[in-house]
Order: C-alpha cells, then sequence, then structure tokens
C-alpha cells in the first residue's frame, strides 16, 4: 500500500539521522490512522482539542500530541488527553492546561504527574503570528517552568511563509543553545522541533530532533488534496 510504503521510507530517512517522526494527521481520515497504527507508527499530531481527545480516546496506546492553537476553555482536552503539548506560548494558557494534567486517569506521558511542553517560537518574529518573541523566551521560559503539572521539554517553530527557512531553523538552534547556556543551564537536553512536508530535510540540517509531516506522508489520504 501507497501509505505504508510512504511510511517506510520516511522513518527509514529519520531513523538514520536520529529524528523523530510526528505523524500530522490533522487532516487525514481515521482509515489512514489505523493503517498507520497497524505499521507502527505511534506518534500523531492534531490541532484541535476535540479531535485529539476523540482520537485519543479511540488509541488510547498511542501518543497523540497537540499542535494547534489551545484556547482556554479547550484546556482540559490537552490536560487530560495530550502526550506532548506542542504550541505554549500563553502563561495563562498554561495554567489552565496544568490543572486538567493531574485529573488524568492510567498511563501518563514520560513522567507521573506533568504534560511535556514545547515552547512554539515565533523565530522571524512575524506579526500576528503564533508562537513567544525570541527576546521574550527567557522570561517565558523561567515562568513556564514554575508551573506545576508541566514540563519543559523543549522548543518548536515553523518557518515563516516565503522567508528562509534554513536561515529560520538555523537560529533556533542558536536560540536552543543560548538558552542551555542561560535560563535552562540546569537541563540536559531540549528537543528542537521543527520542520514539515516542504522543509523537514532544512530542519533536519539544521539539528531538528522532531519532524512534524501531514501532506508528504499521507498523500490521497489528505483531505486537503480532495477540496
Amino acid at each position: 500500500m501507497e501509505l505504508i510504503a510512504r511510511w517506510h521510507a520516511l522513518t527509514d530517512e529519520l531513523n538514520k539521522a536520529a529524528v523523530k517522526l510526528l505523524a500530522v494527521s490533522k487532516y487525514a481520515p481515521d482509515e489512514a490512522v489505523q493503517i498507520l497504527i497497524d505499521g507502527g507508527q505511534i506518534h500523531f499530531g492534531e490541532s484541535r482539542a476535540q479531535n485529539l481527545r476523540d482520537r485519543a480516546s479511540r488509541w488510547p496506546d498511542c501518543e497523540w500530541h497537540m499542535i494547534g492553537p489551545v484556547q482556554k476553555n479547550k484546556a482540559k482536552y490537552v490536560g487530560r488527553h495530550a502526550s506532548m503539548w506542542h504550541s505554549c506560548e500563553n502563561l495563562e494558557t498554561a495554567q489552565a492546561v496544568a490543572k486538567h494534567v493531574r485529573e488524568r486517569d492510567g498511563k501518563r506521558p514520560e513522567t507521573e504527574n506533568s504534560l511535556p511542553v514545547l515552547i512554539q517560537v515565533n523565530i522571524a518574529d512575524v506579526p500576528n503570528q503564533h508562537g513567544i518573541r525570541p527576546d521574550d523566551l527567557a522570561e517565558f521560559t523561567t515562568k513556564l517552568m514554575q508551573v506545576d503539572g508541566l514540563q519543559l521539554v523543549g522548543l518548536m517553530c515553523m518557518a515563516p511563509r516565503g522567508g528562509d527557512a534554513s536561515q529560520a531553523f538555523r537560529a533556533m538552534r542558536s536560540l536552543r543553545e543560548t538558552l542551555m547556556d542561560g535560563s535552562l543551564a540546569g537541563i540536559a537536553s531540549l528537543e528542537l522541533c521543527m520542520g514539515m512536508s516542504g522543509d523537514y530535510k532544512l530542519a533536519i540540517a539544521e539539528g531538528s530532533t522532531m519532524v512534524r509531516v501531514g501532506s508528504t506522508l499521507f498523500g490521497d489520504w489528505d483531505v486537503r488534496r480532495k477540496t
């Protein structure tokens, strides 16, 4: 099957680079998700909190990552069902999510009572784009690390549309190094989640440890191709 063939090719490529694959399933039907699960894929990304809730409930043995913006009134779905939260950019929302982490039953992500979190960085400082401005990141990380129930494990960014992706990814790597030499000096390592279907190879070259791939992986299963 073409989907499985693409998945094998992609995982082989990423395994050689020691990079994790997050299969972005937000535009894929359940049937396609099931095919990848049967093949061995575990980590999936959803951008809508309700969809994450529904799929995490249907496939509880998989790891469901929240990759989209989170509104405070949807915080409960992220706190209760996400295995990792990629789009943290607001302290009040982070506190709202954390309140629900302690309500989780059964298997917990990585640590007993905390949800792994990536801070979304607006690396090119583009107006009206989601993410923390680079100049504000050190202060934000310090405050986030004080939120009980959340565990800061890394940074995430998206390359600016029409911009230089390699330059953006290079800046992210430098930003991570600066943080680990400063306000995050006590953390042994930080994930660097950057790169999507169109630019993941560039991201890997600049040090990405996790890529989010949707349309390149799912192909015709991606509903955007049918509209």
